[in-house]
Formats: C-alpha cells, sequence, structure tokens
C-alpha cells in the first residue's frame, strides 16, 4: 500500500487526481482513492494503513520504531538465501564493525540524509582506530548502508533512502579514469613479462605453466588452482573453466560470472600438452592419474593460493620487475596487452569473464587503437566502371 502517480490517460477523458493509492478491503473490494499530492496520499496510507493490514490478518515482521541495532539482523537474516555468501559475509562485517556501533540506537525511521552523510564522512576520516580509511572502504560502508535502507522500504519502515546517491558527493565512487590508470600501472609490458617468464622458465621450471598460463588466459587465481586435468581439450586448445575455489571459505563454488571456455594460444598449448604428459606418467594401480589437479601440490592436493602468490613475488624481485607482482597483475595484463593488439572488448570480455563488455572497455578501454584511418575503405564497394562524358556544341542558328 503505497502512493502512485498517475500516467498517460485516455484523450477527452475528465481530469482526475494526479496520486492514488490503491488497496483491497478484506472482502476482497479494490478501492482507489486519488488526492492532489503526495503527502495527501502518504498521510492516508500512514493513517489507514495498519487498520486494513491488521484487517487482513496482516502482521509486520519488523517493529515500526525499530533501530538500526535491532533491524540489522533481521535484514541479514531475510538476504541470506538470496545473495553469495560472500556478498553476506561482506554487508555482516561492515555492519558490525561500523554501522551497529555508530548507528545502532538510532529509530531506522529517524534517520535523516545529513546523519547518513555525517555518519560516512567520520568513517572516512577516522576509521575504527583514528586512521583515515580509503575511498574503497567507505564506499564499502556506505554500500552496506544504503542496501539495509533499501531493505527497510519493502519492510515498510521508511518511505525513502536517505543514503541513495550519497557515493558522487561524497567522492567515493572511483572515476573510469582513476582505474583504468590503475590497471594500467599493474599491467606489465611485453618486455618484462617476457622477463618474468625466461627467468621462471630457466631457474624454477616446476612454477613455468601456472606462471605462463595466468597472463595467457586471464584466469583468476582460484579459477587457475581449481582446474582439472580434464578440463584441458589439446585438440580445441581450450579449457573448460567450470569451477574455482573460494580462499576465504575454502570451498569450491561456480566461477564469478558462470562457466565459460578460454581459448589457449599455441605457446602455451604445447607446455601445457608436456605438462599433462607428466601427470599421467604417475599412475595408481587401476591406472589412472594419481592426481585429478592440473597444477597439484608435490602431496597432489590442490595448490595452496597463499604459497602462489609468494611464489609470484619472489619471482618478479628475481627478476627485477621493480616491484612486487600478484596474480590478478597477470589477469590485467592479458586484458591489456590483447585490447592493445587491436583484439574485439566482446572477445576479450568473453575470455576473461567479465559481467559485461561495458566493464572490459571501462578497465582497459583506454588501449584500444583510435586511428585506424584505412579501415574505412572497408566501407566501399567495388567502383564502378568510367563512364564517358561527352559534351555537344550547341549549333548558332
Amino acid at each position: 500500500m503505497r502512493p502512485r502517480k498517475r500516467t498517460g490517460g485516455r484523450p477527452g477523458a475528465a481530469v482526475t487526481k494526479p496520486w492514488y493509492v490503491q488497496y483491497r478491503l478484506p472482502d476482497g473490494t479494490q478501492k482507489s482513492p486519488g488526492f492532489e499530492t503526495f503527502k495527501a496520499a502518504q498521510d492516508f496510507c500512514d493513517i489507514h494503513g495498519p487498520r486494513i493490514r491488521a484487517g487482513k490478518g496482516l502482521v509486520p515482521l519488523v517493529a515500526a520504531d525499530s533501530t538500526v541495532g535491532q533491524y540489522g539482523p533481521h535484514w541479514l537474516a531475510a538476504i541470506r538465501p538470496s545473495i553469495k555468501p560472500r556478498a553476506h559475509e561482506h554487508y555482516a562485517s561492515h555492519f558490525a564493525r561500523y554501522l551497529e556501533p555508530r548507528l545502532g540506537p538510532r529509530p531506522v525511521c529517524e534517520l535523516t540524509r545529513p546523519e547518513c552523510r555525517a555518519f560516512l564522512i567520520t568513517c572516512r576520516e577516522q576509521g575504527l582506530s583514528g586512521q583515515p580509511l580509503r575511498p574503497g572502504s567507505v564506499y564499502a560502508i556506505y554500500a552496506t548502508l544504503r542496501t539495509m535502507l533499501n531493505a527497510a522500504i519493502e519492510d515498510g519502515l521508511r518511505h525513502d533512502n536517505p543514503a541513495a546517491r550519497l557515493g558522487k558527493p561524497l567522492h567515493l565512487h572511483p572515476t573510469k579514469k582513476a582505474r583504468a590508470a590503475a590497471i594500467l600501472k599493474r599491467a606489465l609490458d611485453r618486455e618484462r613479462l617476457h622477463r618474468l617468464l625466461e627467468h621462471t622458465r630457466t631457474r624454477e621450471p616446476e612454477w613455468y605453466p601456472l606462471v605462463l598460463l595466468l597472463p595467457r588466459t586471464g584466469l583468476r587465481l582460484g579459477e587457475a588452482l581449481a582446474l582439472e586435468v580434464e578440463d584441458y581439450n589439446p585438440t580445441a586448445r581450450s579449457l573448460d573453466v567450470l569451477r574455482a575455489w573460494n580462499d576465504k571459505h575454502g570451498e569450491l563454488e561456480d566461477p564469478k560470472h558462470g562457466p565459460r571456455i578460454v581459448d589457449v594460444s599455441p605457446q602455451l598449448a604445447a607446455v601445457l600438452d608436456a605438462h599433462v604428459a607428466g601427470l599421467r606418467k604417475v599412475v595408481r594401480i587401476d591406472g589412472r592419474p594419481a592426481v585429478s589437479w592440473l597444477f597439484p601440490s608435490e602431496a597432489g592436493t590442490m595448490l595452496d593460493g597463499r604459497n602462489v602468490r609468494r611464489t609470484l613475488v619472489r619471482l618478479s624481485l628475481k627478476s627485477q620487475l621493480g616491484r612486487r607482482l600478484g596474480p590478478h597483475d597477470l589477469r590485467h595484463t592479458f586484458g591489456s596487452q590483447l585490447i592493445a593488439a587491436g583484439k574485439s572488448p566482446v572477445y576479450v570480455q568473453r575470455q576473461m569473464g567479465h559481467a559485461s563488455v561495458q566493464t572490459t572497455v571501462d578497465l582497459y578501454g583506454s588501449g584500444l587503437p583510435l586511428e585506424e584511418r584505412g579501415s574505412v575503405a572497408a566501407l566501399d564497394t567495388e567502383a564502378p566502371a568510367a563512364v564517358p562524358t561527352t559534351t555537344r556544341r550547341r549549333r548558332r542558328r
């Protein structure tokens, strides 16, 4: 039961009041009273809504005067089945660390926009221990507050969200230009990538297949660790990315935006062919391969992500890259180098498993070639034969 605005209308029909409230009585009769203003319609809902809901046997799940500390656990329990465990843990952590200590005693229905803004500014300047927080951390707190207040509207505690659209004026959203600059700083150019790969191949060859795979396929580390031997198709030169390892929860899950098939370059295919052949030599008594993981540990189990990160740091320092390297830096290297080579953003998006092609363009679009003057020639059709032109002299009479 909420105010609605009339839209459209038949030409020539009588002018009606612009706002209305639609509801049904306990006997099933539908009513749609009209109002001149939104406030008048909202006042009607506030006054008669509880009586109508009570007459239909509808009991509210949340008390109208619930505080943030009381409503937060109800909200977290309600959204648990509909979101990923990682997202739920993200919301629960920020609620417990920031929202409940500072906004816990405040009734949800009394929160104001200036109050929400002051809360976010305090988080940015002081954090938990008096140290300023980075904009990304403050944005995570803001997202938790905004999502909770959106749910409060659905539960009938509020009619608006005072935290809506606060991210832009507080500069919590990184600009596309800033994000692209950060990606460019993390990605390796061809010379430095070659130096890293050659050092790994010659000095620590046991790590070479995995280190080569990351910048040649753009897989996330959890997706690479969860690859099995059977996921590699040497005939089609492809990898089936069917699962990902969630290191935080210690379990296998679906890839971030669903399973996908990733193409394998000829150089990587040659390395993987030799790598898989070596794995298949170690068999059990029944003749099956002893390990199922494509990149197993010495004990035959899945590699630990922490060991991979430590190894990449060691390799980056020994190959004199000038900085520490992480697995996601090699993923950004893959995307930026493909885009710089003029490949379609749609192809790059499908290879990397981004949610949309817009994400790919926003992250790596600065590397797209902008000047291809000869490309317009592809629009021309075959030139027709030249038509001779004749000129006639006018006869003088």
